[in-house]
């Protein structure tokens, strides 16, 4: 993250004592060894104490068809709604570094969880709840992004009824370089700014004792960790690597007098990809703009967009919770009649997200099963 927050309760230096007598256990919380983003988490408890583990298989993410690369149109929630926030993970694509799907649970998470190696994105849907974790709450409703980064300790508590869609990345996440100055600042005429992110409110350490189930996600398997101790005592941290979340609402699309390429629209990136934001936003200003996107071909990327809300002109039979794969080496872009129908238009109240993968994207069962088989074809009319 751009920004340094502190929270709660923290000594005078790092890797220091105020008190003999209260000696907290501090933690450090980083990426990439210790030469990444961190922050110092001081626990009144040892937050190495674990009673006992043990190991849990996972089913692995079903790999689907191996027939032809094609663009793809996925009918996202005719999922059923199925499992808590991590059991009822439905995988659509994925590669090495990241993984796509949705969440429509129909259970409380009972228990906290912990990716060892994902980073991980939710987009909110519909519904809205909290994050609690180590470092504190935050409050989500529709329309925010949350990001959680690998390692946090957290319980997701929603309403009924919510939906979510998400990115599990083995690479960091983070705001593209372009949007901050040499300070780590984000710049003027970024689509955000820094004041709006939320990062966690660290409440009062939790110091009950009881049972606690902890599930730490290693990929091909869970270890589930019982605690005796509850596992959010921290009772204060302060740096740079924490969750945040964003509303949509507060963005500001750039535009311009003629079409801005999809990159302007980029919120976050990593190695491997870039995840963007479709906004409502006034169009083009330039008197025989073509307000609406380029024919193209995506060369060296894999395009995904999940359609949130609005009215997506250049696409047909789309609606919200749709997902549409454009794979690289085959052209497409607006379906006849969409050009001819965008000339004249002044703006567009569409939300979505879009994720640009560099290396191909592998479907999944689940989403072939969701799948409109009509829509490569929806070109040829």
């Amino acid at each position: 993250m751009a920004f340094y927050v502190k929270q709660g309760k923290v000594t005078e230096s790092r890797h220091t004592f105020d008190d003999p007598d209260h000696i907290m256990k501090e933690e450090l919380f980083g990426e990439e060894s210790f030469d990444g983003p961190y922050s110092l988490l001081y626990h009144e408890r040892e937050p190495t104490r674990v009673k006992s583990i043990r190991r849990i298989e996972k089913s692995p993410i079903s790999e689907g068809s191996e027939e032809e690369l094609r663009h793809r149109h996925l009918k996202g929630f005719q999922l059923k709604a199925r499992g808590d926030f991590i059991t009822g993970r439905t995988y659509l694509m994925f590669n090495d570094d990241v993984s796509l799907g949705l969440i429509k649970p129909v259970d409380d998470m009972k228990y906290f969880f912990r990716s060892a190696l994902m980073e991980q994105l939710f987009f909110i849907q519909n519904g809205e709840g909290e994050l609690a974790s180590s470092l504190g709450t935050i409050k989500f409703s529709k329309g925010d992004y949350v990001y959680v980064p690998k390692g946090t300790t957290y319980m997701m508590k929603y309403r009924k009824g919510s939906e979510f869609f998400f990115v599990e990345s083995a690479e960091r996440m983070g705001i593209p370089a372009r949007y901050l100055n040499i300070y780590g600042q984000i710049k003027e005429g970024s689509p955000y700014y820094t004041r709006d992110i939320r990062h966690p409110v660290l409440g009062k350490p939790n110091l009950e004792n009881g049972e606690y189930k902890v599930l730490v996600d290693f990929g091909a398997y869970y270890l589930e960790e019982t605690r005796d101790q509850h596992p959010f005592d921290v009772a204060g941290w302060d740096g740079y690597l924490f969750p945040w979340a964003i509303n949509v609402s507060l963005m500001a699309p750039i535009v311009g007098r003629l079409h801005q390429p999809p990159p302007v629209h980029e919120t976050m990136n990593a190695k491997s990809f870039m995840v963007g934001t479709f906004l409502p936003r006034k169009y083009d200003f330039h008197p025989r703009a073509i307000p609406i996107s380029y024919y193209h071909s995506n060369i060296d990327t894999d395009e995904v967009l999940f359609y949130s809300s609005g009215n997506f002109m250049s696409r047909k039979g789309i609606s919200e919770g749709s997902l549409t794969l454009h794979v690289r080496g085959l052209i497409h872009g607006p379906q006849p009649g969409a050009v001819q129908g965008a000339i004249g238009k002044d703006g567009t109240d569409e939300i979505a997200v879009m994720v640009e993968a560099y290396k191909p994207l592998k479907l999944t069962r689940d989403a072939l099963s969701i799948e409109d088989q009509a829509y490569m074809s929806s070109w040829y009319s």
